[in-house]
């Protein structure tokens, strides 16, 4: 009778989960949405956000920055590796890589804050909309031209 150890085991578990993650990345590509999504939930937390209005924001972002967003190979890796939890697999990316990457994470939150109502919720359960551009958020802004007396 062959016997398998408990570390055989657990090498023979691991393998099968790194295979089929390998198997799923090369057989499908993730969107841009999916990228978006597990950059914001990566330092948002969960995100209450309908698909639809998740997608207008991507499209405004790719139509405002269309140089930010990553190699389609790196962004399937990315969001495959942030998907699994496995964030600390960018320590493995060369320097420029990974510099990328924070420029982009630092332009998705920030155009997020911009183009979403995500701070002026009045609660966190609130859902998240897509709002668009807006010229200026400042409540206590006067727009109006001076009238001269």
């Amino acid at each position: 009778m062959i016997e398998i150890s408990r570390r055989s085991a657990l090498a023979i578990v691991a393998g099968g989960v790194v295979s089929t993650g390998i198997a799923y990345a090369a057989v499908s590509s993730f969107s841009d949405e999916d990228l978006v999504r597990v950059t914001l939930e990566k330092y948002l937390g969960t995100l209450n956000m309908r698909i639809e209005h998740l997608q207008q924001f991507v499209l405004a972002f790719r139509d405002r920055n269309p140089w930010i967003f990553p190699s389609e190979k790196l962004s399937d890796a990315v969001t495959l590796a942030e998907e699994l939890k496995l964030g600390t697999a960018r320590r493995l990316l060369p320097q420029q890589k990974r510099e990328d990457l924070v420029h982009f994470d630092r332009w998705v939150i920030a155009e997020f804050h911009m183009l979403t109502d995500y701070a002026w919720r009045s609660s966190p359960s609130d859902p998240i909309r897509f709002t668009g551009w807006q010229s200026c958020t400042n409540p206590f802004a006067k727009l109006d031209p001076p009238q001269n007396a």
